[in-house]
């Protein structure tokens, strides 16, 4: 009978099985069982720790950043690709239209729109994947997700879960991004597919592509405080605070291009500017900024945010 094969391990438990491996091979030539080096006495132990470093070279995942954090790809957070529009309002849908985006990003996408509430599916779903080699299928109930995002666990509320993952699922986005070690790209969709058993059990699945590890680089993402995220009920005020997490001095940006950038459906530049000082405010009052200043003269909003230490006040 073949065998079967057996699926990768996370990063971090072939690591610990090297090491492992290592150490035991240590205590035995310290007892004097074995004195020559791996190629020659011990080619067991040689081909456990080769066979280990090739399980390890083959596995792409994500950062393991911590529980209250979440990962935010920049060109996403810097851009209008998670608009800042509100649940109650049609959603459009787009042919390969160009997402507004800041200098050194460009975004093309195709499906239906996305907003805020899929951002936060998004985060969520990125988050789950971090501890398993990306490309696995993720297990999750329905309900630990929405306690995690702090939504009713209603009926509207998994229908709602679910039309954002579908949404995440069937669309094809291509994005473009200059980063500190040079211009790099991603084409496909946010989330490969989906599956679940039955409406009842709501015990769902999903995959994300191992080719979105490119978003994920060092110098290309974001560790987002998520507890601050949560308090915000305001989608402008999460776009905003997503958007700034991604500059760690924010310079300052007029506040038609900030109205363009976050996907504002407003009509009339003065109505965004007052929901843009009202969703300001609040990430002033929740610590995330110190504070705001829009110039009379020019229109160019400038922040000032909080130390990490300030924000946990």
């Amino acid at each position: 009978m073949p065998a079967t094969a057996t699926k990768p391990k996370s990063l971090s438990e072939v690591l610990l099985k090297i090491e492992a491996t290592i150490a035991n091979r240590k205590k035995r030539t310290a007892a004097g069982q074995a004195e020559m080096a791996f190629g020659d006495g011990d080619g067991v132990a040689a081909a456990e720790v080769r066979g280990g470093v090739e399980d390890a070279l083959d596995i792409i995942q994500l950062p393991l950043w911590e529980n209250q954090v979440r990962g935010l790809p920049n060109p996403l957070a810097r851009s209008a690709l998670f608009s800042v529009a509100r649940q109650n309002e049609p959603r459009q849908h787009l042919k390969e239209r160009p997402i507004t985006s800041v200098k050194g990003v460009e975004i093309f996408y195709t499906g239906e729109e996305l907003r805020q509430d899929d951002e936060d599916v998004f985060l969520n779903l990125v988050h789950l994947a971090r501890s398993q080699p990306l490309g696995h299928e993720v297990s999750f109930t329905a309900y630990s997700m929405l306690k995690s995002m702090g939504w009713p666990t209603s009926s509207p509320s998994y229908e709602r879960l679910r039309l954002c993952i579908l949404r995440l699922t069937a669309n094809a986005v291509e994005i473009r991004f200059d980063a500190g070690s040079g211009k790099r790209g991603y084409g496909g969709t946010l989330v490969q597919e989906f599956t679940f058993k039955d409406e009842e059990d709501r015990h769902w699945k999903v995959r994300l592509n191992p080719k979105l590890i490119t978003l994920f680089a060092s110098d290309a993402y974001t560790q987002l405080d998520w507890r601050q995220r949560l308090k915000l009920r305001s989608p402008l005020a999460k776009w905003l605070h997503g958007f700034y997490f991604t500059h760690r001095e924010p310079f300052g940006y007029k506040v038609e291009t900030l109205k363009g950038l976050c996907g504002s459906s407003a009509h009339q530049l003065y109505h965004f500017r007052n929901g843009l000082k009202k969703a300001l405010d609040l990430l002033v009052e929740e610590g995330f900024l110190k504070s705001w200043r829009i110039d009379p003269v020019t229109d160019v909003v400038t922040v000032l945010r909080a130390t990490r230490s300030q924000a946990l006040q």
